[in-house]
C-alpha cells in the first residue's frame, strides 16, 4: 500500500559521520535531506536543481558528491528510495517509500477514500495487462457510478483525483498512435511511483476475493506477481478479467 506523506517529526537528520566529516560539508548533507523531504512532502517529483538551489546555494558541483551519503540517509533513517524518472522529456525525481505499510483500515479517512480510488484505478490497468486507453478507464468507473464530470459521494471529484494521481506518479498517462487511427490516443498505465510503492500481487489478490476467483485464473497477471516465465495453465482456465 502506498505510505502516507512524511510527517514533521521526521524533519531532523542524525549526523551520523560528524566525527569524520568537515562540519560544513555534513551541514550540506543535511540541508539536502531536509529538502527533498520537504520538496516531497505532497508526492510530486522533484528537481536537481531545485536541490541544488535551496540546499547548497546554488552550488550543483556539490551535488554528485554528497548525494550518496543523502540517499544512505534517506533508506536508512527515513525508510525512502530516491528514484529517477523521465516526464515529457524532462528528467525528475520522487521520493518512493520503502517501508511496508500498515492496511488500508489504519489510515484516516482522507487517505482512505483516496487510495480506495487509486486501487481501483491500478487495479483495472494491472487486469487490463498494464496500458488502457483513458477513455476506457472512465467508461469502467461509470459502469461502478463515478462520473468524470460528477462529485461522488464518497471519492469527491473523481477528475481531479486521477490528475493528482498522475502528478504524484502512481498513473502515468501519454499519448500513442493506434493502428488505423490518424491522430494519437491518450493511455494511461502504472506510474513510477505506483511500481515502487503498490504490490501487483496485493492488488490480483483484491479482485479475485470480490470475483471469487483464483489469482491462477489470471495467467498474465499471476505470471507476473510470481517472476515466474512460465506455469501450466490451461487456456481455456485463463477468463477475461474486468
Amino acid at each position: 500500500m502506498p505510505r502516507q506523506s512524511q510527517s514533521q517529526s521526521q524533519r531532523s537528520v542524525v549526523d551520523r559521520n560528524s566525527s569524520t566529516q568537515p562540519m560544513d560539508e555534513s551541514h550540506l548533507v543535511r540541508n539536502m535531506v531536509k529538502t527533498i523531504l520537504n520538496l516531497s512532502i505532497n508526492k510530486w517529483s522533484i528537481k536537481r536543481s531545485e536541490i541544488s538551489s535551496i540546499a547548497l546555494k546554488g552550488d550543483a558541483r556539490l551535488y554528485n558528491r554528497l548525494i550518496p551519503e543523502v540517499e544512505d540517509i534517506l533508506e536508512e533513517v527515513y525508510g525512502y528510495e530516491l528514484v529517477d524518472i523521465e516526464s515529457k522529456g524532462q528528467k525528475s525525481m520522487i521520493l518512493c517509500s520503502i517501508i511496508e505499510t500498515s492496511s488500508m483500515a489504519e489510515l484516516n479517512e482522507n487517505y482512505r477514500q483516496r487510495y480506495t480510488f487509486l486501487f481501483l484505478i491500478l487495479g483495472y490497468i494491472f487486469m487490463k495487462n498494464g496500458t488502457i486507453p483513458e477513455r476506457l478507464l472512465w467508461d469502467f468507473l461509470q459502469t461502478i457510478g463515478i462520473n468524470e464530470q460528477q462529485e461522488h459521494s464518497y471519492f469527491g471529484d473523481a477528475k481531479k483525483l486521477v490528475e493528482l494521481f498522475i502528478k504524484q506518479a502512481y498513473v502515468m498517462r501519454f499519448k500513442q498512435s493506434m493502428e488505423g487511427m490518424n491522430e494519437e490516443s491518450v493511455f494511461l498505465s502504472w506510474g513510477a511511483r505506483a511500481n515502487h510503492e503498490v504490490s501487483k500481487k496485493e492488488i490480483l489478490e483484491s479482485v479475485c476475493k470480490v470475483m471469487n476467483r483464483k489469482p491462477s485464473d489470471f495467467k498474465t497477471q499471476y505470471i507476473e506477481t510470481q517472476g515466474l516465465n512460465d506455469m501450466s495453465v490451461d487456456d481455456d482456465e485463463e477468463s477475461e478479467c474486468l
